[in-house]
């Protein structure tokens, strides 16, 4: 009689006084302590290769700019380099002072300057003149070929290389210089090397290395080029 009361009670909804609670389903603290360590764990493990891999593309978008940078300089110093008629090293920015390079090493940095003789290729250099960009006639003078006229070789065009803080740009440049006009050629070139070297056999070798601020004395990337003087005038 009193089983079948209770039975009766727990139809109805009403709390049972005797016999077991139906066990509520549920996690307990230490399954749940268990799991979240484990997702800490997962999560963490995703954030370091989320970093680590952006680091990485990082260094390697910096180690393509830097190279290209590298390309750029080497480049437009090397054709200078193919068809100057002078090399000399100054040792201000300006080029004022400059001494004859004829074989030897100078970095381009600091205050060093160096300084290139282009030959003179036109009859004139001022836009708005009647001959301004003709060429003028190749001609033999002085045991010498080159650009000029019935009376001599036309006077060579003087070009400087030279690395500076450029206020317009905020921050340290390699520059070309050839009258007025500077052309910045590699912005943001604090950790950038230019060294030329003048051998004997007019050779000039050229080197553009990148020397990381974090790292050691070796440079990590370093681009060369040679370039054969074939044009230096010998007086």
């Amino acid at each position: 009689m009193k089983a079948a009361f209770t039975l009766v009670k727990a139809r109805l909804g009403q709390p049972c006084k005797s016999g077991s609670r139906r066990r509520q389903n549920g996690y307990t603290l230490a399954e749940v302590m268990i799991g979240l360590a484990g997702s800490v764990i997962v999560i963490g493990a995703l954030l370091f290769g989320a970093f680590g891999l952006q680091r990485s593309l990082h260094a390697s978008e910096l180690y393509a700019n830097y190279q290209a940078d590298q390309r750029r300089l080497l480049d437009y110093l090397s054709r200078d380099l193919r068809r100057s008629i002078g090399i000399a090293s100054a040792a201000t920015v300006s080029g004022s002072g400059a001494a004859a390079l004829e074989s030897g090493s100078i970095d381009v940095e600091n205050q060093t300057a160096l300084v290139l003789t282009l030959p003179g290729y036109y009859q004139g250099n001022e836009p708005g003149v009647n001959n301004y960009d003709q060429p003028l006639p190749v001609v033999a003078a002085d045991d010498q070929v080159g650009y000029g006229t019935a009376k001599g070789l036309a006077p060579g065009v003087t070009v400087i290389f030279r690395r500076e803080y450029v206020a317009s740009e905020g921050c340290v440049c390699y520059v070309r210089q050839e009258a007025e006009a500077s052309l910045v050629i590699v912005r943001r070139a604090e950790n950038l090397h230019l060294q030329v070297t003048v051998t004997d056999s007019d050779n000039c070798l050229v080197q553009v290395s990148f020397q990381s601020p974090y790292s050691g004395v070796a440079p990590l990337v370093t681009t060369y080029d040679s370039v054969m003087l074939r044009n230096i005038r010998k007086y």
